[in-house]
């Protein structure tokens, strides 16, 4: 029984002794690659994140800028690191962290030489905020989609206009800007529409002004004046949904409510293959 015990004892140190041997192991390795990353320069982090980032692969990539950033917090790399951890972070549809690091640079480096492609990301962000890989492939039809964040992507895109007008992004910026607001449109439509059919005519009428006042060079306005048609219809009265009619008449007069009296707006909202330019 003692020789039992003994033997028992015995293998209890060396099991204790041999993970202690290992843990010392492990923990020399690490220091090891402390040590070499420390011994890289800001250009070789920055490159090697850079390399990562090009072949897409963004969780290395995003390691790799903070990594950049934590050993080297200032410098030319570590500004332009920061920028394209946002953008790796996008990518990755870490939406909520993109913003914040966007802002944060901007914030920071306001005199960067690549300022305008950060506000730009800023709109892009927002702009793909609820729309996963597959929707950004083959964009769906639907018209209520989140509206605080296109709305956001558009007051995004429309301030990065306002500030850098001939940015090499611009011209991309005001396609999707267009975008926006025929999405915008055709939600209001969609509001409409809903409130027609709940019996609230008040309601769809003062949607339907909206979109004629605040969306006029959207397809969506030909759908808002055959609702307003409709709901002063249905309120009696006729001669403001004559007139409705008429203005509808004069510049939509081949708009499926002209042709065949029916007010349904489930298909002919928007084209949207038509509108999608990207």
């Amino acid at each position: 029984m003692l020789q039992n015990n003994k033997s028992q004892l015995i293998r209890l140190v060396l099991v204790l002794l041999f993970g202690s041997l290992i843990l010392q192991g492990c923990g020399k390795k690490d220091e090891v690659r402390e040590v070499e990353v420390t011994k890289l320069t800001a250009l070789e982090m920055y490159l090697s994140a850079k390399r990562a980032l090009d072949g897409g692969v963004w969780s290395t990539a995003a390691d790799k800028y903070k990594a950049l950033r934590s050993h080297y917090p200032f410098g030319h790399y570590t500004e332009q690191g920061y920028l394209e951890l946002a953008y790796a972070e996008y990518k990755m549809y870490q939406m909520e962290q993109a913003i914040s690091t966007v802002d944060r640079f901007i914030k920071n480096y306001p005199a960067h030489k690549n300022l305008d492609y950060a506000y730009y990301l800023k709109g892009l962000i927002y702009f793909d905020s609820d729309r996963g890989f597959i929707q950004r492939l083959n964009p769906d039809t639907a018209a209520d989609r989140n509206q605080d964040n296109i709305r956001n992507s558009f007051t995004a895109f429309k301030n990065f206009i306002e500030r850098y007008p001939d940015s090499s992004y611009a011209e991309d910026a005001k396609m999707r800007m267009v975008y926006l607001k025929n999405q915008l449109a055709a939600y209001e439509v969609k509001v409409a529409t809903y409130y027609l059919r709940r019996g609230a005519p008040i309601a769809a009428v003062n949607r339907a002004k909206f979109v004629l006042e605040s969306f006029q060079d959207t397809p969506a306005v030909a759908n808002a004046l055959a609702l307003m048609v409709e709901s002063y219809k249905k309120l009696d009265e006729i001669e403001l949904a004559n007139q409705s009619k008429a203005v509808l008449v004069n510049n939509y007069p081949d708009h499926s409510y002209l042709v065949d009296g029916k007010l349904d707006l489930s298909t002919d909202v928007l084209k949207w293959r038509d509108l999608w330019p990207f």
